[in-house]
């Protein structure tokens, strides 16, 4: 009997055909400093020696739940949050690290900050062979997450806890969304409840070739992903207007680079038509532009 099916957390993960990295993953889980937990694996179908790598930890605090065709990530997490019973879910891909003190440091916020859904922290990236990268410096007070979900998604998906009641209330993983199903997440929780981010990198965050998020052949489903969550934003009651200005001017980034030009050149002028002090004294577009170039020299020195 699993003895820690009804303790306060849940750390859930899944995984398609993770043995590269999994054994790596799940040993930083088990190695925890907060060890009351049960580890709810989703396994997606994988056809390679993923399943056997974790039976062989034989810990009582993982259990293992295989599917026989994959469901996606979206199926697989909404899947684990209809399992799991616990007060809080702790996020983990399977190509990543915790540092030790995770989940002790995650648990004693959320217990300290009762008004707070859901808490993210900092992440040491790291390439394919573990080598050190850069770390985030993602804004830490919810207000000023919300003004940087116009810019990049301000919080990183695998080194989230939340508060199980609170992602049902709004639905959980919106499965309408395939590939920026965490940006969709944030934005509907932050409709009725607080974020925040701890200043520490708890998370070593995986880049490598093989990353939904690194395939070019999903750029267009990205980008119209991106393109629906930008509205969203805009239309948050709790948005700023500077935040929704610049929520209107990524809408129309979008549009140029999905190659619908008209549409981006048409949305751009109005917006410009309407609030032009919005945009031309918006004091985020600064920020956009410095992690754009950020990033650029990111990808240019291979980080």
């Amino acid at each position: 009997m699993n003895n820690h099916a009804h303790s306060r957390l849940t750390v859930l993960m899944s995984v398609r055909n993770g043995e590269p990295y999994v054994r790596e993953t799940v040993a930083s889980v088990l190695a925890q400093t907060h060890a009351d937990f049960q580890f709810l694996i989703i396994d997606n179908a994988s056809r390679d020696n993923t399943r056997n790598i974790i039976e062989a930890f034989g810990d009582e605090r993982i259990e293992l739940v295989a599917l026989p065709q994959d469901m996606g990530q979206t199926g697989a997490l909404n899947l684990g949050l209809a399992r799991a019973e616990s007060e809080y879910v702790a996020r983990l891909d399977a190509d990543d690290v915790c540092l030790p003190t995770r989940l002790e440091r995650q648990l004693a916020f959320l217990d300290a900050h009762p008004d707070v859904a859901l808490v993210g922290t900092q992440a040491q990236n790291i390439d394919q062979h573990g080598n050190p990268l850069h770390v985030t410096d993602f804004p830490l007070e919810h207000d000023a997450i919300l003004g940087f979900m116009p810019i990049t998604n301000p919080i990183v998906h695998p080194s989230v806890m939340f508060r199980l009641s609170a992602v049902r209330d709004v639905g959980g993983y919106d499965g309408t969304i395939s590939y920026a199903q965490d940006l969709a997440l944030w934005i509907a929780l932050a409709e009725k409840y607080r974020l925040a981010n701890l200043p520490e990198a708890l998370l070593k965050l995986r880049l490598h070739p093989g990353q939904e998020t690194r395939n070019a052949a999903l750029r267009t489903r990205r980008l119209r992903d991106n393109l629906a969550l930008s509205l969203r934003i805009y239309d948050m009651r709790n948005a700023d207007g500077d935040t929704r200005t610049l929520a209107m001017l990524r809408h129309h980034c979008m549009h140029f680079l999905l190659g619908e030009r008209r549409e981006a050149l048409l949305g751009l002028c109005r917006t410009l038509l309407t609030q032009p002090h919005r945009v031309l004294f918006n004091r985020r577009i600064v920020a956009a532009l410095r992690y754009a170039w950020t990033k650029m020299r990111r990808r240019g020195g291979g980080q």
